[in-house]
């Protein structure tokens, strides 16, 4: 530590470190959101609905609100069970568990109308799943800080007792339970990601594991889907803070197929059951294949359709790729298949769009910026699915440029190690340097660089908790001096600009500038990343680096840490510390006359024609300069360029060709859109 408890440190020692509490957790979950969905009211009778009467609609889709939603009777409902019959009252009725009371409800499983309570097991401070087998009911206990247990009732919650310790394999807390149809219990581990087959005699792991769909993530529920054999899984990615898919997952491959999204109809699934149970493998209540779903933020429980059909897997997407520009536009594509006949698009667990696979990409907009965004794609054909594949971006993304310059010799490598002023509450005023010279060894442009965007390596960006971004400013000056980049006093400013930078890891993240910045070879130039004093509001934000080759070294400037003046890192004892900054850009155009595309001159019908050849000729010779075959200058080199040419010379009246014609000069609409390496007759 060098001054008043601040010290500048390597971010090995800075990784925050969560304590996961389940009481914490769950008073998260349950308060989240309440507006989200409002409750229509208890009904005194919801009759049974098949497939063809949805309020004369039409057939329903798979997402399709069937009943509900309805107002439940606790606080905080977590795991749900159906139990058909041998039971106190003689019908078919919903278990709905209570996280945080001493007993839970009983629903008509029908109409949702309440038929009373029944204890909860008396161990534990909180029940978070139950099942039944049709003659008991089998519940989930969390009883910190000792072990997760298994608890069995009968079905009024009379007589209950404690079979064991529930072994869940990840150590974490346990959650909903499913009975699967013989001597096993799917047991979902929520602070581990993964669903463990127990015992039903002792909560004993029989050794199977199912991961979350994510991949990690979300979600409570947990339900077994008898006549797939499968398990249904509500689940939503970290970046979505909602749970709103539900999965049909194999117990054998972990694969999630036929995913149906309710986002319409709630918004954290805390709790589901299938209308084919174990119990009852064909029961269908409703006329349909269902599920009843526990809505945890809006303490509401509606009945939606699932798929009929048990999913299928097929071949996986190929040729799949993602990215997104300065703007947020988002492009995703993959490789045609004769398998796949769809494609459902979600953005963080969302349903966008199902467009046809065969158009074979699809452009959206992200809904938020700054982000980090989960885009999904998953192909179907009736009940066959493709295995879902995904991609995470930060936004804003990078523009696709000409020219990619940077000191390190790699710019996607980023290792943990990078020095900064601060410490666990945040990082004090600090700046990290770099001097750039586009004509100089090692970069050696002939004509300077056209500056666009900065690339950043980002070992970590941390907010704080509560807050989505935090600020980080660009500065860029002309270095009278050249060389080092001191004195900072001669440095005379070209352009600021302030980013908000979104929670980011180990990752990469483009600044765009807001008007492309020219760098012509006799400027020399110094880049400042500026960091605001982040300490009063807990951000912490860490450049990345590796410890790859580079041509010229980083220099920092901290005065919480008493480095007032730039300072090279290897000054500061980090030789092997590199950090990822690139260039990226486009090349200063050429001079050119418009129309004069063999540059003899004059405008005439050999333009016209070599314009024709180029663009419709095998083996013809390409064109040098494009600027000057954009004869309508719409930024594009085609067949219209060629019949506007013609026009001109030759139908009266017809628009002229925008300058420069008269005179030699650069594009003075889009100078970075179009390329011009050579017009021999213009300087």
């Amino acid at each position: 530590m060098l001054s008043n408890s601040s010290s500048l440190i390597t971010s090995q020692i800075l990784h925050r470190s969560i304590n996961l509490l389940i009481i914490s957790v769950a008073l998260l979950i349950s308060s989240r959101c309440q507006s989200q969905v409002i409750p229509t009211g208890l009904l005194e009778e919801t009759p049974p609905r098949s497939a063809n009467t949805s309020s004369g609609t039409g057939p329903l889709s798979p997402s399709d609100l069937v009943a509900g939603p309805f107002s439940l009777s606790g606080s905080s409902a977590y795991g749900i069970c159906y139990m058909p019959g041998n039971n106190p009252w003689g019908l078919p009725i919903l278990v709905v568990a209570e996280l945080f009371s001493s007993e839970s409800w009983v629903y008509n499983a029908l109409d949702l109308a309440p038929l009373g309570s029944i204890p909860n097991p008396p161990s534990g401070i909180s029940v978070t799943g139950v099942t039944t087998d049709g003659t008991y009911l089998y519940w989930g206990v969390i009883n910190p800080p000792g072990p997760n247990e298994l608890w069995r009732s009968n079905p009024d919650g009379s007589s209950a007792i404690l079979l064991g310790e529930a072994a869940i394999q990840g150590g974490g807390f346990i959650g909903g339970l499913c009975w699967d149809g013989n001597q096993g219990i799917w047991a979902n581990d929520i602070t581990a990601d993964q669903y463990d087959l127990l015992s039903i005699s002792d909560g004993t792991y029989l050794g199977e594991s199912v991961d979350h769909p994510d991949g990690g993530g979300m979600g409570n529920g947990l339900a077994f889907r008898a006549d797939c054999q499968r398990l249904d899984i509500p689940h939503g990615h970290d970046f979505s803070g909602r749970v709103t898919t539900i999965s049909s997952t194999s117990t054998q491959s972990s694969i999630p197929l036929g995913p149906v999204d309710i986002s319409e109809n709630g918004f954290f699934i805390n709790g589901i059951e299938s209308s084919r149970p174990a119990v009852d493998p064909m029961a269908d209540p409703f006329g349909i294949f269902t599920y009843w779903v526990v809505d945890n933020s809006s303490n509401t429980i509606s009945v939606v359709e699932g798929h009929d059909g048990c999913p299928s897997l097929i071949d996986p997407i190929q040729g799949f790729e993602c990215s997104a520009d300065s703007d947020g536009v988002l492009l995703v594509t993959w490789n045609r298949s004769s398998q796949i006949e769809n494609m459902e698009i979600r953005l963080d667990g969302i349903l966008i769009e199902t467009v046809p696979a065969g158009q074979g990409n699809w452009t959206g907009l992200s809904p938020t910026l700054p982000d980090v965004l989960r885009i999904q794609i998953q192909g179907f054909n009736g009940n066959s699915w493709t295995p879902p594949t995904h991609c995470d971006l930060v936004l804003p993304g990078c523009n696709p440029s000409v020219m990619e310059v940077a000191h390190v010799t790699n710019t996607e490598e980023l290792a943990l190690g990078t020095p900064f002023c601060g410490d666990l509450n945040g990082h004090l005023e600090q700046s990290y340097w770099r001097s750039f010279s586009p004509c100089l060894s090692p970069f050696s442009l002939s004509d300077g660089l056209i500056l666009e965007s900065i690339r950043l390596g980002i070992e970590q960006s941390d907010p704080a908790p509560g807050l989505q971004t935090q600020p980080l400013v660009l500065k860029i000056y002309q270095d009278p001096d050249g060389g080092d980049v001191g004195p900072v006093s001669t440095l005379v400013l070209l352009h600021e600009q302030v980013f908000l930078a979104p929670a980011l890891s180990m990752n990469h993240l483009c600044v765009t500038l807001d008007a492309p910045l020219t760098i012509p070879c006799d400027l020399d130039v110094v880049v400042e990343i500026f960091l605001p004093d982040g300490s009063l509001d807990g951000h912490v934000f860490i450049l990345g680096s590796n410890a790859n080759g580079e041509s010229q070294e980083t220099w920092l400037s901290a005065p919480g840490c008493s480095i007032d003046a730039p300072t090279p890192l290897s000054n500061l004892g980090y030789i092997n510390r590199h950090i990822v900054m690139q260039f990226r850009g486009s090349l200063p155009d050429s001079n050119f006359t418009r129309g004069d595309i063999n540059s003899d001159n004059s405008i005439n019908l050999v333009d016209a024609v070599l314009l024709l050849e180029a663009l419709f000729t095998p083996g013809a010779e390409p064109l040098n300069c494009r600027d000057a075959a954009d004869g309508n200058d719409d930024e594009g080199v085609n067949l219209a360029d060629a019949i506007f040419i013609l026009s001109y010379l030759f139908i009266p009246g017809s628009p002229a060709i925008p300058d420069p014609t008269t005179f030699c000069g650069p594009d003075p609409t889009s100078p970075t859109l179009l390329d011009c390496q050579i017009h021999p007759n213009c300087p």
